[in-house]
């Protein structure tokens, strides 16, 4: 009986000591970080970018249509310095991870104020990232041909004047601005297609152009269900 309890012993033993201490573990806290499971565990605050925003949008509005998926923490419209003129585009701060993924699934590609808005998660820029006037990977299709999206237009942003700018950059293969079906006006956005050396400088020289008072916003388009960004249709 005693080797008996002796054993028992010596197992529970064994077991404590397999089992993990979060609060030591950080391998797996650096991996959940990652994933942004740690950040759900803790409750830590998320922040969301909403872009292609109309000027007439304000804190109040956007709180009250992103509410509806979670406490929201704070509203950021950013402004152009001197001016005070919104710079169409702003970031929304959710309590947590759970509703902030919730608003970008429901939110992105919707309209708001007549104008097709993009959500998404805001990471924090790390050293590294690609930022304006810096190449990345624009081609990874290793295509001839890439197809940009670009956000945050006017609405009176005419074809000729998005073909211009894009044409400072190299051959504009094709323009083109969507319309909403019911008013005919334009959407807010555009696809501009260009070989794919030329894209990849027009992408990081165009993205956060200003054009007609609104920050641009410029990357590769992706195939519809593909990714939760921009998409070709």
């Amino acid at each position: 009986k005693r080797k008996s309890s002796v054993e028992r012993s010596k197992k529970r033993e064994e077991e404590a000591e397999q089992q993990q201490d979060p609060s030591d573990n950080k391998a797996d806290e650096k991996k959940a970080n990652k994933t942004g499971e740690f950040r759900e565990l803790v409750g830590e605050e998320v922040k969301v970018y909403v872009g292609n925003l109309d000027y007439a949008s304000n804190e109040d509005r956007l709180r009250k249509e992103f509410s509806q998926f979670g406490k929201v923490m704070d509203v950021f419209l950013p402004v152009v310095k001197g001016s005070g003129r919104p710079r169409g585009f702003g970031f929304i701060t959710f309590s947590s991870l759970k509703s902030a993924n919730k608003a970008v699934s429901k939110m992105d590609q919707t309209q708001l104020n007549g104008r097709t808005i993009v959500v998404n998660i805001s990471k924090p820029r790390e050293p590294g990232d690609r930022k304006r006037g810096d190449k990345g990977d624009v081609n990874s299709a290793n295509k001839a041909d890439v197809k940009m999206y670009v956000g945050n237009l006017a609405f009176d942003a005419p074809e000729e004047e998005v073909r211009k700018l894009f044409e400072t950059h190299g051959t504009v293969v094709d323009c083109f601005l969507p319309t909403d079906r019911a008013t005919g006006k334009v959407r807010g956005f555009a696809f501009v297609t260009m070989s794919a050396s030329e894209a990849e400088e027009a992408c990081t020289k165009l993205n956060g152009y200003e054009m007609d008072g609104r920050e641009l916003r410029v990357n590769v388009a992706q195939p519809m269900g593909k990714s939760k960004g921009p998409a070709v249709r």
